[in-house]
């Protein structure tokens, strides 16, 4: 009798792992999926455009100051597809078609959308700094207070950063509400 109650509770639990993978949970991991792809294909156009848009500059103009943007872009570009691929590796797919294993990929992908804010936030402020050294030194500036008076630098520094930081923080605040349901939903099954 004891032997057909473990082979029961087998049952059950392969069973249980074998259930239909709610509708709306298969549903947003595939378009989870779909905007990874998207993702690469943003990544792979930045690349093209701004890499090679900086190294056909480069080698145009043959200046030392335009070679040294294109070698930082190209930099910069290296450590942004690391840090994308890192953080993409194994959230493509969940591992099987169980509930679990579609709220784990879930739970996954929120993590790592966490972390890229994160790193986008660093690699901003690093670009930013650069890029504003580069253009005192590009446009051969004598005073460093009306470099950064100049309305297009202040338009930058206090219009588009505190934007960018605004929306970093909303979807910061979305995904973390995001994984807590995630969370509770991995408890419950």
């Amino acid at each position: 009798m004891q032997e057909m109650d473990l082979e029961l509770e087998r049952w059950q639990r392969q069973w249980r792992a074998q259930q239909v993978v709610p509708f709306d949970l298969a549903k947003s991991v595939e378009a989870g999926t779909r905007n990874m792809r998207r993702g690469v294909i943003a990544e792979i156009v930045v690349t093209v455009v701004m890499g090679g848009g900086a190294l056909t500059w480069a080698l145009a103009a043959r200046r030392a100051d335009v070679i040294v943007l294109a070698i930082a872009v190209w930099f910069f570009i290296s450590i942004a597809w690391t840090a994308s691929t890192l953080l993409r590796r194994g959230a493509w797919q969940p591992v099987t078609a169980t509930t679990s294993a579609f709220v784990d990929i879930s739970i996954l992908r929120c993590e790592r959308n966490l972390q890229a804010i994160a790193v986008q936030a660093g690699l901003y402020v690093v670009i930013l700094v650069f890029d504003l050294v580069w253009l005192y030194v590009y446009r051969a500036e004598s005073s460093v207070a009306e470099f950064l008076m100049r309305p297009a630098v202040l338009a930058f520094l206090f219009l588009v950063t505190p934007l960018f930081a605004a929306a970093a923080m909303w979807y910061r605040r979305r995904l973390l509400r995001e994984l807590k349901n995630l969370n509770e939903l991995r408890r419950a099954t």
